[in-house]
């Protein structure tokens, strides 16, 4: 979530993003709601600080006729101090809901487009492969194998859940143990993280855990969601915490399973084991300085090239 305070100072770069990145958010109905929340403080602040006093004149006016004013206004105002408290938590959860509509600002270096037709290709890595024969994918070698099983996965919990089996299995955990090993050589610290989080902690990391367009599966009745990314709950980890400066960065490598609802994926891009419902990830992630974030990105794309 933005800053509130950059929002203010800078309300037509952020409208700008917003439009840049094809988001529908109202930047100045958080302003006003910011502005309103101020005023609401401000005025019941105003009415505790009567109310005190009121409380005070009462036990030491001695005049019956002069104490009973004084009894009626100070009624009157308590009855005032519950509504202004309700408006402002509305309008606080308003302005809470309004603010998550906003995403973080575009790195400046990044492209504007309508789409990834519209990417800038800065450098290749590697090469494509040739072969003298036409090379089966990764579902034909799957099934022929049978190492991957779609149908049992479909028949257990629906389309886009799959078995693993035999050398599969192996694969999926030597290359797990590859990716620490390789991590842990750069300095990462190895860590596996719930499959569970709490909505706040998804929120903070920039997820929508409730509402028609979220990819997130929740567990009803609490405000537990599963984790789309070992990102959500390594980043709750140290949520609201102060950090030493001298200990950044951070690096951790995440070791999660991955639940995504995929909603509104189709054709050769979600085939096979692409676009499914719930996979196994080794997540890069650092805690970091603001000056250090782009040599820290550098440094993570460098060990994945």
């Amino acid at each position: 979530m933005l800053d509130l305070k950059y929002i203010r100072e800078n309300p037509g770069a952020v409208a700008e993003n917003c439009r840049n990145r094809g988001v529908v958010a109202d930047v100045d109905l958080v302003v006003n709601l910011a502005d309103r929340r101020s005023e609401l403080t401000q005025e019941l602040n105003v009415l505790r600080q009567q109310q005190n006093q009121l409380a005070k004149s009462v036990g030491r006016e001695r005049d019956p006729e002069a104490r009973e004013g004084l009894i009626a206004e100070s009624r009157r105002t308590k009855e005032l101090i519950p509504e202004k408290e309700a408006e402002l938590a509305a309008v606080e959860g308003r302005l809470r809901e309004e603010m998550l509509k906003i995403p973080n600002m575009t790195h400046p270096d990044s492209p504007i487009g309508r789409d990834d037709t519209e990417n800038v290709e800065i450098r290749r890595s590697g090469g494509i492969p040739e072969f003298g024969f036409e090379p089966k994918d990764h579902v034909e070698l799957g099934e022929s194998l049978g190492i991957i099983d779609f149908e049992a996965g479909t028949k257990v919990a629906g389309s886009k859940f799959y078995f693993l089996r035999g050398d599969a299995v192996l694969l999926e955990l030597g290359l797990v143990r590859y990716a620490l090993d390789t991590l842990i050589e750069h300095g990462y610290e190895p860590a596996i993280t719930p499959d569970l989080a709490r909505d706040e902690a998804l929120i903070g990391t920039g997820f929508m855990p409730r509402g028609p367009e979220t990819q997130i599966y929740s567990v009803e009745d609490s405000d537990l969601s599963l984790v789309a990314t070992a990102e959500i709950t390594l980043a709750g980890s140290l949520a609201g915490e102060i950090l030493d400066g001298e200990r950044l960065p951070i690096r951790i490598a995440g070791l999660s399973h991955c639940f995504r609802t995929e909603a509104g994926s189709h054709g050769r891009a979600s085939r096979g084991l692409y676009r499914v419902h719930q996979f196994t990830k080794v997540e890069m992630f650092a805690f970091a300085e603001p000056d250090q974030s782009e040599a820290i990105h550098e440094e993570m794309l460098g060990i994945e090239e």
